[in-house]
């Protein structure tokens, strides 16, 4: 049979000449001799270097290294004929020692015994104990002893090859040779036992010959010739029929152990092959002139196959049956089925596939030129032939390709043999008889051999359901899926046959991109896996994962149990509950029959639900979904989906991430309490900060500021006390954030009057790691020359600290504030002498609405002046009409009155009734308005509000020969 077997490179890393090469049995790890004296150990798995260990130091090239595990030790040999040895963990020299009195070509270590054996150039093997005491030399050879290897099966036994032409087998209890094999025509470099049954040694030599010998009868049974140059090492595989060989002409090659066939060679250019290892997990290891590469050889996938519950699955040669429908109990989905499996027997040949009868009472076992079917219950031949890759047609005939040819046989006797145009690479069983060539696929009639269609794409897999009325194409990148007319089929075979077969035969319906590995069809569901492990299923072009990281092949379906089963390339079974009525139901609900499919509901159980859930939600058919599922999660996301917000606050419960999603999707709703509910409950500050401030919740805020600051949130705290003018706070969130810089600039931007005590932490912060940069950092008080506007600073800081204490601009009245003060540069106008801020005062009167007009002007006629007022409102009130650009005589002197109010909060004081009567700090009820010339006294009447109040008024004034009056009016309610 040609094995089929892919090699994936594992590793590849360059280095000096790699004389040997040895994985681990238990670790990915690769460990490499080099002609440089050193010894390197590498992970396979994650390219990277565990251990490099100098073992000689005038550089002698290390020959031969070997792990031996139970010691945690590797063993080195060398041409400065030495032993050394090393623990590989602590990559501490446990000993060293002269053990020929030449190079030293190898080392081999006992299986199980506490020994290990060396030969050398000196002609001598040598037996060695683990205290490192020599326990006998063997002596028969006379020329250089190139290697050794211990039989499997005998391991009292050894064989030597030598460069004198010979292999001796010998014995540890003799010190002369059992025999000798001759043969060879140049010195011999290697040799090596078969694992299994067979009694055979081989070898390799400077003839470029590999020869097969049974080491019972003493005979050559088989000389393998390809290789260009001297071989260098060959190897039986421990459990593939395999041969492996290199040599210095730079080339792997690959043979059939029990054909010889050469299968296929490999050339990595790194000049020379000098060693080789095997590992049981199909791991190889080479070492080349130039590096080491480890590759992995064979498939994952097992040979197996599955009907009606029955497993028959090969290892080798044996044979192996499994009764699914035995299991009594399963863990979750996913996990290994706890089975039995039954030894059936041993094949003839070895196999390249397993593939059942339709009705299950036969079994077809195939190699790459022959076939054997076996009755499943007693695994008696019942059937042979040449031929491979046998497929079933749907009523038990079956077909087997050659290379230019396919047989089909009806009833074990052949009906049709196809002869092709090309290479027949594959066969595909199923509705119909597939067969690819180099870039297409052939469809065959069963029944007529007639061409059906040819499609031109290249599938590594052909999946049909049970019907025979859907097909999919599994291809190394995509899927495409198919319909199948039968009954066209059937009219269109009467007529004459095409070569390119009848475009009618297939609809497509859709593809997916997936690269699938293993497949079955349940209803019209397609269950795959993929080769990283994903098991999910499709329908109608969309993907639903049912779980991850199960690097496992399907074998099959039972819909009595409602199991779906997967092997692994190790043979455990595992197995996936797929009830047979959900599949049903996702089937009408995407073929749109929906009344069929909500009657079939109630057969299916409440546990299922949750996957129906997610696939109609895939659907969009979110109401159904949101009915069905029973899973809290999915239930939330459908609810925020929907917009169900009072459903989803209660689903969220004490989630964060969940709270945060309700809180925006009530904010977005315009449900503001629901909204600050949800991000109260899940700590949002952002959320919150959003909303306080836009709503202008001054007290929140600053709570939220608070709290912010008590969870480290430093920069959420920072915000909401900025927004709220706390000066104090905002620099107390950047102290104990460390912040001590932007704190210190902070201050002098705002807060001058702390800028020493800011200072002061900045520096002490900087002493222990930047004593330099702590001394160059000056306080702007220690040198007010050259900080001469501090003075300024700090009048402007206390007139405004009086201000933000008293006085906070509304949000709808922001923009005309922000209009009229930005126009005011107070700082410049107080340096350049324009204004005196120490004759600034500040008051509050109180003043009625009720005859607001007239007592304005009564009180301002006694006044001689002329007078300006402008009222912005939005509202049309007579009182505030009567008021507009009056003019005032009888004053000697003219000054400007400007008055700002907002007619939103006058009108919310008329509406709300809330009085309430103050009084100025100074002298209650009295203002005064004092210049050189004349004093003036104005009386604010004491008297209870009809309609509202003004809660205070500011008066900035200032001596001059005009009198400039700004009146800032700001009207609050309680």
């Amino acid at each position: 049979m040609s094995l089929k077997f892919e090699v994936k490179k594992k590793h590849i890393t360059r280095s000096e000449r790699v004389k040997s090469v040895e994985l681990h049995p238990d670790l990915p790890w690769v460990l490499s001799a080099l002609y440089s004296g050193n010894i390197t150990i590498h992970d396979y798995t994650t390219q990277t270097i565990v251990k490099t260990i100098e073992v000689t130091q005038n550089q002698s090239p290390v020959r031969n290294a070997k792990f031996v595990v139970r010691k945690q030790w590797v063993l080195t040999v060398s041409d400065d004929h030495m032993v050394r040895a090393f623990n590989y963990n602590t990559n501490e020299k446990i000993k060293q020692f002269e053990a020929h009195t030449d190079y030293i070509r190898y080392i081999l270590v006992h299986p199980t015994q506490p020994y290990f054996m060396t030969s050398s150039d000196d002609t001598k093997i040598k037996q060695w104990d683990f205290d490192f005491q020599l326990v006998r030399t063997f002596e028969d050879h006379v020329n250089y002893v190139m290697m050794i290897q211990f039989n499997p099966r005998d391991t009292n036994t050894f064989a030597s090859a030598c460069m004198d032409r010979t292999i001796k087998i010998w014995n540890l209890n003799n010190l002369k040779a059992n025999y000798t094999l001759l043969g060879h025509e140049g010195g011999v470099n290697c040799v090596d036992f078969y694992r299994g049954d067979r009694p055979y040694i081989i070898s390799g030599g400077d003839d470029r010959q590999i020869k097969i010998w049974d080491y019972q009868t003493k005979q050559c049974i088989h000389t393998l010739e390809a290789h260009q140059q001297n071989i260098s090492a060959a190897a039986f595989h421990p459990d593939l029929p395999l041969i492996i060989s290199t040599a210095e002409d730079g080339v792997v090659r690959f043979w059939h152990a029990n054909t010889y066939k050469l299968e296929t060679s490999l050339n990595y250019n790194m000049d020379r092959v000098w060693c080789l290892d095997v590992a049981r997990d199909n791991t190889l290891a080479f070492g080349f002139d130039e590096g080491t590469v480890v590759v992995k050889i064979g498939q994952d996938e097992p040979i197996v196959s599955m009907s009606q519950g029955k497993v028959v699955y090969g290892k080798n040669f044996e044979f192996f049956t499994i009764n699914l429908k035995a299991v009594q109990s399963y863990g979750a989905d996913g996990t290994n089925v706890n089975v039995s499996s039954k030894d059936l027997g041993i094949s003839d040949i070895y196999p390249a596939g397993i593939r059942h009868s339709p009705n299950g009472h036969m079994f077809a076992v195939f190699s790459d030129s022959e076939f054997l079917i076996y009755r499943s219950q007693n695994f008696k031949n019942c059937g042979f032939g040449q031929g491979t890759d046998l497929v079933w047609a749907p009523n038990g005939n079956y077909a087997v390709r050659e290379s230019f040819s396919i047989k089909i046989y009806k009833e074990s006797i052949l009906s049709y043999e196809i002869k092709t145009d090309f290479i027949v690479e594959q066969l595909y069983q199923g509705q119909l008889l597939g067969a690819r060539g180099s870039e297409f696929v052939i469809f065959y009639d069963w029944d007529t051999a007639k061409v059906i269609r040819r499609i031109d794409v290249l599938p590594k897999k052909i999946i049909w359901n049970e019907l025979g009325t859907l097909m999919a194409l599994a291809t190394n990148e995509d899927v495409y899926f198919l319909s199948f007319n039968q009954e066209l089929v059937q009219t269109l075979a009467q007529q004459e046959e095409l070569a390119e077969g009848y475009e009618e035969a297939f609809d497509a319906l859709y593809d997916i991109s997936e690269n699938v590995q293993s497949a079955v069809w349940i209803q019209d569901l397609f269950y795959y896996t993929t080769p990283s492990g994903k098991v999910a299923y499709s329908i109608g072009g969309k993907i639903f994962q049912v779980d991850t990281d199960k690097k496992s092949f399907i074998i099959g379906y039972l819909p009595q149990q409602n199991r779906l089963y997967l092997m692994d390339k190790n043979f455990n079974i595992q197995s996936y509950e797929i009830f047979q009525q959900v599949a049903e139901f996702q089937s009408l609900i995407f073929s749109k029959q929906q009344q069929k499919g909500l009657e079939l509901l109630e057969q299916i159980p409440t546990q299922q639900h949750n996957i129906l859930a997610k696939f109609l939600d895939s659907l969009n058919q979110k109401d159904l979904a949101y009915k069905l599922t029973q899973d809290p999660d999915h239930k939330f996301e459908l609810a925020i989906q929907m917009g169900f917000v009072d459903d989803a606050i209660v689903l969220a419960k004490d989630d964060l991430a969940k709270l945060r999603q309700v809180g925006d999707l009530a904010l977005n709703q315009g449900r503001i309490k629901l909204a600050v509910q949800a991000l109260e409950a899940a700590d949002d500050f952002g959320g919150l900060l959003l909303i306080y401030s836009s709503l202008g919740l001054k007290e929140r805020l600053l709570n939220l500021g608070q709290r912010a600051l008590e969870q480290t949130k430093m920069n959420y705290a920072f915000t909401a006390f900025f927004t709220c003018n706390d000066l104090d706070k905002c620099i107390e969130v950047l102290i104990k954030s460390g912040r001590f810089t932007e704190a210190a600039f902070f201050s002098r931007t705002y807060c001058p009057s702390k800028i020493s005590e800011i200072v002061k932490l900045w520096k002490d912060s900087l002493k222990k790691q930047h004593p330099v940069v702590a001394q160059k950092i000056a306080d702007p008080f220690d040198y007010p020359q050259q900080f001469g506007d501090l003075k300024i600073g700090l009048q402007i800081e206390e007139l405004y600290r009086q201000q933000r204490s008293n006085f906070t601009i509304p949000v709808n009245q922001y923009k005309i504030f922000y209009d009229k003060l930005k126009k005011l540069d107070l700082f410049n106008k107080i340096k350049n002498g324009e204004v005196d801020l120490s004759q600034f005062q500040m008051c509050r009167i109180n003043i009625k609405i009720d005859g607001l007009g007239k007592y304005l002007s009564k009180s301002m006629s006694s006044l001689k002046m002329m007078g300006e007022l402008e009222i912005q409102s939005k509202i049309n009130n007579r009182i505030l009409q009567r008021l507009i650009y009056q003019k005032i005589s009888n004053i000697k002197m003219n000054f400007r009155f400007r008055f700002l109010i907002s007619g939103f909060f006058v009108k919310q004081l008329i509406e709300n009734g809330n009085y309430q009567n103050l009084y100025t700090p100074r002298n209650q009820g009295e203002i005064y308005i004092s210049q050189s010339y004349q004093t003036q006294r104005f009386q604010g009447k004491k008297q209870r509000l009809s309609n509202g109040y003004f809660k205070y008024v500011y008066f900035y004034l200032r001596k001059t020969q005009m009198i400039y009056v700004v009146l800032i009016m700001k009207l609050l309610i309680d």
